[in-house]
């Protein structure tokens, strides 16, 4: 294995796949959060907490148990476009990863049984997917440049 592709093996995945949960759970949280001074009397609100803890579960779970097999499938059929300029292996990067997540969409949809809510899920799992893609390459950048400095 090389030094330029560290983030590719397991415990870069895993790191790259719980940053994304956490950031991802970050946002939802504040997304979802209702200040006091704006809630409405007799309706019940969550927590910034507790919609913390339980978007991070899930998060972790669809990134560890769908978004990252399926990204080591993504990641090596890429290798094989080493002979195109950055820029478009970028954007073969960012397209692969967008189809991913569609795909992802899908396979969570049949696991849950819930086609009701399908673009919901679809578009949260492209999202948690293109993010993915965004720490892989950033941690990448560093581990390389981390053992170029060795």
């Amino acid at each position: 294995m090389t030094n330029t592709h560290r983030i590719n093996i397991p415990h870069g995945k895993i790191l790259t796949a719980l940053l994304t949960a956490i950031v991802i759970s970050l946002a939802m949280g504040i997304y979802h959060y209702v200040p006091l001074d704006e809630r409405i009397e007799n309706s019940h609100y969550y927590s910034f907490g507790y919609t913390f803890a339980v978007g991070l579960l899930i998060n972790l779970a669809i990134l560890l148990f769908l978004i990252t097999p399926l990204s080591i499938l993504v990641d090596g059929l890429l290798l094989y476009r080493n002979n195109d300029n950055k820029y478009l292996r970028l954007l073969v990067a960012i397209a692969a990863y967008g189809l991913l997540g569609f795909i992802g969409g899908i396979i969570y949809s049949i696991f849950t049984l819930n086609f009701n809510t399908f673009s919901a899920h679809t578009i949260h799992i492209i999202v948690c997917s293109l993010v993915f893609l965004t720490f892989q390459l950033v941690l990448n950048r560093i581990f390389l440049h981390l053992s170029a400095n060795r």
